[in-house]
């Protein structure tokens, strides 16, 4: 019976709603934030088509050209009282094979991790991937290449960097390329460098140059700026020189930092692509960056007042930077870590732990447990995707 005049009928239409094209979908998934990977499980999960997109190999690169800038996942520190690293995941989703024995994170760079398995010297060293589980173990020294003994122990430093770094490659995906390791070792008047490559499978070198009072300070991670490596030097955070190593050329030289009195400085590869620095005076996050030139110097281009921005301790000292986009700090006291966001100005609290300096921070895209792509089964636990 036809409902009467003048009285709107309140029977709701059976027709389902208009559905959303495949291609809105896709632009809307294109920007989850890559810090929190979880987000992107949780849409693979609503349905079968959802789950084929974000499967979709062709999704990922896309993901990895908008953001470009890989997103931290998490970082590795030296558990207190002991020699060995432990992964701090920074998401809900930790990464599948970030459990590992007796060793210790050196450096970390696209998608990889040097790590170190013996406590005296740098003459044991893997690459391994957290993501896929995969690592290369590297050849020992030759013997007629070792430094001098007394160049051992703390005296060293390396690092790990896609072998396409002075161009070809965009990093986005380059977790399966060829990669270098560069490992400086120094004395008080001389350092060495020597460079490994997965392509020859062999070290070469040395080079090497004559510095005065160059200690290249083990716990500092490398900050690459262009085709240059740059590390550190000091000891213990007593820092006042970086030795920067330039790939081809293999010449190697020494940056005098400005004269301020920081307890600690961390290097930095700023957002326009100059090296910097980071240091934290009293309650405030002081960015610095080298002037283009040739002497140089050094401008102080940021500083962030911690405290309009969070609550934290009152004595805080910084562990280690991100490429222009975050800064891990300490609490001196407490031994918490804080992650200071240079963009937002937003800061996440890590949970305590027995965590301590050093730290290495790993970044990298990870798209986890998406392995199944397009079959019925689903996603199976434990498959994983970078």
């Amino acid at each position: 019976m036809p409902p009467a005049a003048g009285i709107r009928s309140t029977k709701r239409s059976s027709m389902p709603p208009p559905a959303v094209p495949d291609d809105l979908i896709d632009e809307i998934l294109l920007r989850f934030p890559p810090e929190k990977p979880e987000l992107l499980v949780r849409a693979a999960l609503v349905c079968k088509c959802w789950f084929r997109l974000i499967s979709d190999p062709r999704f990922r690169r896309r993901f990895r050209e908008l953001h470009r800038a890989a997103p931290m996942l998490g970082f590795f520190c030296t558990e207190r009282g002991r020699w060995t690293s432990r992964f701090v995941p920074t998401s809900s989703v930790p990464l599948p094979h970030a459990i590992r024995g007796n060793w210790r994170a050196v450096d970390a760079r696209h998608g990889r991790v040097l790590i170190s398995t013996s406590r005296s010297s740098g003459n044991d060293l893997v690459v391994w991937d957290p993501v896929t589980g995969e690592q290369h173990r590297l050849p020992k020294l030759p013997e007629h290449m070792y430094p001098p003994r007394y160049l051992l122990g703390f005296y060293w430093t390396a690092a790990v960097l896609c072998a396409a770094v002075e161009g070809g490659c965009d990093h986005f995906d380059c977790h399966r390329s060829p990669f270098l390791v560069v490992f400086v070792c120094t004395g008080p008047t001389e350092a060495f460098a020597y460079v490994y490559s997965s392509e020859t499978g062999e070290w070469s070198g040395p080079a090497s140059a004559q510095l005065r009072s160059a200690r290249v300070h083990l716990n500092v991670p490398s900050a690459l700026v262009g085709n240059a490596l740059h590390f550190m030097s000091g000891k213990w955070g007593r820092t006042k020189k970086i030795l920067k190593y330039v790939l081809g050329t293999q010449e190697i030289s020494l940056i005098h930092l400005p004269h301020k009195p920081y307890n600690r400085r961390e290097l930095m590869t700023m957002a326009d692509g100059s090296l910097g620095f980071a240091a934290v005076d009293g309650s405030k996050l002081c960015l610095w960056s080298m002037v283009s030139g040739t002497n140089a110097s050094w401008a102080q281009s940021h500083t962030i007042d911690l405290k309009t921005i969070g609550t934290l301790p009152g004595s805080l000292t910084i562990v280690c930077c991100m490429d222009g986009m975050a800064a891990i700090l300490m609490g001196i006291n407490d031994r918490e870590f804080f992650v200071v966001n240079l963009k937002s100005r937003q800061i996440r609290k890590i949970p305590k732990g027995r965590f301590a300096y050093p730290v290495v921070p790993y970044m990298s895209f990870y798209s986890p447990a998406l392995g199944a792509a397009s079959t019925s089964e689903g996603p199976r636990e434990g498959s994983s995707s970078a």
